[in-house]
């Protein structure tokens, strides 16, 4: 098990993304088919948005529900709602996706520069989610942006509020925050506490790089629109499918072998999607 791979497909493109994919479908159906695909391309967990019909931020679940049980009916992905959102929201409001049926969530244990403007996540609102985490029993998926919040983290787990194993996730290449380079991977990747397990993020077109290198030094990883909707620079992707192939074939060439659902759920220490 120690060698089985987590390959998260992350599907929601960004509005300003979206404009540079022309013809995508991001109503529930549309999302939930992209998932499936992936899915049967060898992506074992997805990272979802709230979004409605029309792939925009809400704080209505009835859309994102109806997604949920599309991709429940289509696969056994392990499913992951993102806390993530603007600054305007409140934290309530952020973290909607975990009244549904969902195995993990992000939380981000810190603020950061983002791009021009900044990701507000204030220590009283980092906690409420832990803590609605908890009692939920959604395992976070902790998104790490600067080396500090490894140690926001930390301190989370020593109060309770986060079960071992940690998961965390290194987000690289933000404009504003740590570049995407392998020395930070490095050096991210041994701060966190033993034991814990890891991925990458590639933001900025580093995604492919970051993970290759993910691989080699036994993390995890992930693609989608949301990250990067290009197969190579100018080059637009047929689908999250055709990303998520190359990773499993870049895989396997490592002897990396994708996790099944179940086995991705051992890892973490979660209840399988079937028992939710």
């Amino acid at each position: 098990m120690t060698d089985k791979l987590l390959i998260t497909v992350a599907p929601c493109i960004p509005a300003s993304l979206a404009v540079q994919v022309p013809g995508l479908d991001l109503s529930p159906e549309g999302i939930a088919a992209e998932v499936i695909r992936a899915a049967n391309a060898g992506a074992n967990v997805v990272h979802l948005h709230v979004w409605d019909e029309h792939g925009q931020p809400t704080m209505a679940l009835g859309a994102f529900e109806r997604t949920l049980r599309l991709i429940r009916a289509g696969c056994d992905i392990v499913i992951e709602g993102s806390t993530g959102g603007v600054n305007t929201l409140t934290a309530a409001e952020r973290c909607v996706a975990l009244q549904t049926d969902i195995e993990l969530a992000s939380l981000n244990p810190g603020s950061v520069n983002y791009d021009a403007g900044v990701y507000i996540n204030t220590p009283d609102d980092i906690v409420f989610w832990a803590q609605e985490m908890q009692r939920r029993h959604i395992k976070p998926d902790i998104a790490i942006f600067e080396a500090g919040m490894i140690a926001n983290a930390v301190a989370l787990a020593e109060q309770g509020w986060i079960e071992p194993p940690m998961l965390f996730g290194f987000v690289l290449g933000q404009r504003g925050a740590l570049p995407a380079t392998p020395k930070n991977l490095l050096f991210l990747s041994e701060t966190i506490p033993a034991g814990s397990l890891w991925g990458v993020v590639g933001h900025g077109g580093s995604d492919l790089r970051m993970a290759t290198l993910a691989l080699a030094m036994g993390g995890h990883v992930r693609a989608g629109f949301e990250d990067n909707p290009f197969y190579r620079p100018g080059e637009p992707a047929t689908s999250n499918a055709q990303l998520i192939e190359r990773l499993v074939r870049l895989a396997r060439e490592l002897g990396r072998e994708p996790a099944t659902p179940a086995e991705v759920c051992q890892l973490l220490g979660l209840a399988s999607s079937a028992t939710n």
